[in-house]
């Protein structure tokens, strides 16, 4: 018995602990860290952007875009043999993922040609040093001397120069510290001249093509390559281009958007895209892709292109925040100074003219907001501004006075929703007396009715109602819609009267208007006179409150 409790103490002991190690819950931001990876790549922090796939990879060791950005990493950073690794589990997770299976590609030619470089190197270093070849000196043969007429010269002694036979020199000094070949390291290829040396022969004629001028020949050449490679992002990007520059805007649009199709992080088809959307005036497609450019390559040109679309859609808030970020990267340039200040002027007289317009249509809320939002930039000429300021008060003097006017609404609102009905009664059930019999006290509705007459009598106040059927009301009383006109006899079903003391009627309720309302009945009925002078009696109810539809 000892050791069966001693064994389900262990087990339970090993329980807690499994359980205490376990997290409850754990969010999972694996795309957002690849996403940042991504971009410290495109800015070459290396460093960074390994600290970011090494955080992704320990949430999700399966997930191909880890897999396939570290694989860019390595292969960005020289170390090729890891590249392709990575790049192969990314394509084993991901079969459709074709950026991989092309980094493979890459990486594998590097590698066959790093190997065969160290094979060339280690066959020269086994081979023996081959002898010098010796080198004889043979004298010219004499030949007859010219000699031609001189000045005369200061004799001097002869000097004789005995030559001997054989003439050695001293031995060269050998620098201290000299380094073998195999430990001479060159330093890396710039980031640019390594990517132009993996594309590929066809695409960089193509673009030299272009370079030059030759755009027909590099559209020849493109077509072409992309007949045997339909999948290549960069020549898709070459047509757009080429297109582009001979004006042949949407074939050009086609291309770059099938470029991004294949690689969505191909970020200057995001640019060359915003260009030719904004040449063809579809200006919202062009805003979209040069945004996407500039948050991965914040640029001044870009920043001010963005503004003069923005001026162009007539948003000049927009566009002067682009103009300000414009200018606060290139601070010394006195055009952008200029369109900025022209930006601010045009915001304020937009957001003036929007408000005064506004204003006349009533819309006293919009006018106000608008009016203090131009007041607000200080850039409005004084006569304008004098303006705005005095018809701001007014709005918002307007917007008070109505506010004042809906509070019985809104009071009514909230008390009628408060007072739900217990019982909603259908029209036919107030002439009902069996109906009426299972009741020991008033009753509360919520209907819906037609303000057909203001009526007062008794010293209390009358609201003459057509009440709103529903589908089964309609049915039995054999209606195909509801019709709230009032014939002169008063007695066109569904009307009833809506009864209070003098003057406790909301505003709003009121001749011509639909309210819903709650009441309270207790099958009590009134006499009146209908406009034919004669007596009619209507089932009436108490009002409780209401609110306007």
């Amino acid at each position: 018995m000892k050791e069966t409790g001693k064994l389900k103490t262990l087990l339970l002991s090993a329980i807690l602990a499994v359980a205490g190690s376990t997290p409850v819950m754990a969010f999972d931001n694996t795309n957002i860290l690849v996403e940042e990876a991504v971009n410290h790549i495109y800015q070459q922090r290396y460093k960074l952007a390994h600290q970011s796939l090494k955080q992704a990879y320990e949430q999700s060791p399966r997930h191909p875009g880890v897999h396939f950005n570290l694989g860019r990493l390595f292969e960005l950073t020289g170390n090729f043999a890891e590249a392709l690794k990575e790049y192969r589990l990314a394509a084993s997770l991901d079969t459709s993922m074709v950026a991989a299976r092309r980094g493979m590609a890459r990486c594998s030619v590097e590698l066959k040609r790093t190997k065969s470089f160290e094979a060339q190197q280690q066959q020269a270093q086994t081979q023996p040093a081959a002898a010098a070849p010796v080198v004889r000196y043979n004298p010219p043969p004499q030949t007859a001397r010219i000699v031609t007429q001189q000045p005369a010269q200061p004799t001097q002694p002869a000097r004789v120069i005995s030559q001997p036979a054989t003439q050695t020199l001293p031995p060269m000094q050998q620098p201290v510290n000299r380094a073998a070949a195999q430990d001479i390291r060159l330093p890396p290829l710039p980031l640019r001249a390594t990517a132009q040396a993996s594309k590929p022969a066809g695409e960089q004629r193509a673009e030299a093509l272009l370079d030059s001028g030759k755009t027909d020949e590099a559209v020849s050449a493109l077509e072409e390559i992309l007949q045997n490679s339909p999948d290549s992002p960069r020549a898709h990007f070459l047509l757009g281009k080429a297109l582009s520059v001979k004006g042949d805007l949407f074939a050009s649009i086609k291309h770059l958007e099938e470029c991004l199709r294949v690689d969505d992080k191909f970020y200057d088809a995001y640019y060359l895209l915003g260009r030719n959307y904004s040449r063809v005036n579809l200006l919202e497609d062009a805003i979209k892709n040069y945004q996407i450019y500039y948050v991965v390559k914040p640029q001044a040109s870009v920043a001010l292109e963005i503004a003069r679309i923005f001026e162009t859609m007539g948003n000049p808030d927009k566009a002067k925040e682009y103009y300000s970020r414009a200018n606060a990267m290139n601070p010394g340039n006195t055009n952008l100074q200029m369109r900025l200040s022209e930006s601010s002027g045009n915001l304020a007289n937009d957001l003036y003219l929007r408000g005064n317009n506004a204003f006349t249509v009533n819309q006293f809320e919009e006018a106000a907001n608008l009016f203090s939002q131009s007041l607000e930039t200080g850039n409005l000429q004084e006569g304008s501004r004098r303006d705005a300021v005095r018809k701001l008060e007014i709005a918002r003097f307007k917007i008070r006075e109505a506010e004042e006017k809906q509070r019985p609404a809104r009071e009514g609102f909230a008390e009628t929703r408060h007072n739900f009905a217990g019982t909603n009664l259908k029209y036919f059930q107030l002439s009902d007396i069996s109906f009426k019999t299972r009741f020991t006290g008033p009753i509360t509705v919520e209907w819906r009715g037609y303000v057909s007459r203001k009526i007062t009598r008794y010293g209390r106040d009358f609201l003459l109602m057509i009440k709103e059927l529903s589908q089964d009301e309609l049915e039995y009383m054999n209606r195909d819609r509801n019709d709230y006109k009032l014939n002169s006899h008063f007695n066109n079903q569904p009307t009833f009267l809506l009864a209070t003391r003098r003057g406790g009627f909301p505003p709003f309720a009121r001749e011509g208007q639909m309210i819903t309302f709650n009441g309270t009945t207790d099958w009590q009925f009134y006499n009146i006179i209908n406009d034919l002078g004669q007596t009619v009696s209507l089932p009436s109810f108490e009002f409780v409150s209401a609110y306007p539809d």
